[in-house]
């Protein structure tokens, strides 16, 4: 990329994407290219290396650092904690999307586009394992619960907690799979699949390095991603001068803020009763 000005890359991906349909914005016909600029891939892929780098804080003290023996270790609430299998699958499945996420814009960059859809094609693959190693986690958590009168409150939190995310992450890349012919749609749903994966190295990182509680942590991260995914949809909003695919992730976030909000009323644990059904 050294030496190339934006000219350049703008002028290739205009002719990579030449031979897919043109996009109707009210009643004039823009070019796939438009909503695919260098500027958009570059943020991307910045944006997946500073998540990969956030895991890795946020995962560091409880996960990362104990590689490669994992050996059972006393939390400082004196519990004794041991490593199950599921998290070593959860863990990898989820390295695995991110560094997915990062070579696909890469690949575009490079002209690569038929790498780049044999890639994605591996996704239909790697993205239900993902969505099964998030299941088994909520599940594994709901099976560790001993007590019988912390066990409405731990279904409830679960559910607030991990079940959101687990269903937007479906949505987002089913989306990007049913538009995945549509450049503008399908680029911006299958990058979004990382806001899901924010909350929880975020919130991690608040508690180890910034003395907050495991409620405050997540309280703050729910907000701080609140005002990421806003900025991100405002500004490609004013760029594409139409509301940007990005509004449904703006919401999916918010519902997911509220849903943890509401955890502790009634109204919510009669519906967790009902979802842990399904787990």
């Amino acid at each position: 990329m050294p030496g190339k000005k934006p000219e350049y890359w703008q002028m290739k991906l205009t002719a990579l994407f030449s031979k897919q349909k043109k996009e109707v914005t009210g009643a004039t016909q823009i070019s796939n290219a438009r909503f695919i600029s260098p500027a958009f891939i570059i943020g991307m892929i910045i944006g997946i290396v500073l998540l990969i780098v956030l895991v890795h804080v946020g995962f560091y003290k409880t996960y990362v650092r104990h590689f490669p023996g994992f050996e059972d270790y006393v939390r400082p609430d004196g519990r004794q904690f041991h490593f199950y299998w599921v998290m070593h699958f959860h863990g990898m499945m989820m390295i695995g999307w991110l560094l997915m996420l990062l070579v696909q814009p890469i690949l575009i960059l490079k002209g690569k586009i038929k790498l780049h859809r044999m890639l994605g094609r591996l996704s239909y693959i790697l993205a239900p394992l993902v969505l099964l190693s998030m299941y088994l986690i909520i599940r594994s958590s709901l099976d560790r619960v001993v007590a019988p009168e912390e066990q409405a409150a731990v279904v409830a939190r679960r559910m607030a907690l991990d079940v959101p995310l687990l269903i937007f992450f479906a949505i987002l890349y089913i989306l990007a799979i049913v538009y995945r012919h549509r450049t503008l749609l399908h680029s911006r749903y299958i990058c979004s699949t990382a806001f899901m994966l924010i909350s929880p190295a975020l919130a991690r990182s608040l508690r180890a390095y910034f003395d907050y509680s495991r409620d405050g942590s997540i309280d703050l991260s729910r907000n701080i991603i609140v005002i990421i995914v806003l900025a991100v949809t405002v500004g490609d909003s004013l760029r594409l001068k139409r509301i940007s695919p990005f509004a449904l992730v703006l919401s999916f976030v918010l519902l997911n803020k509220i849903i943890w909000n509401i955890k502790d009323t009634a109204f919510w644990q009669a519906i967790a009763k009902i979802l842990v059904q399904l787990f």
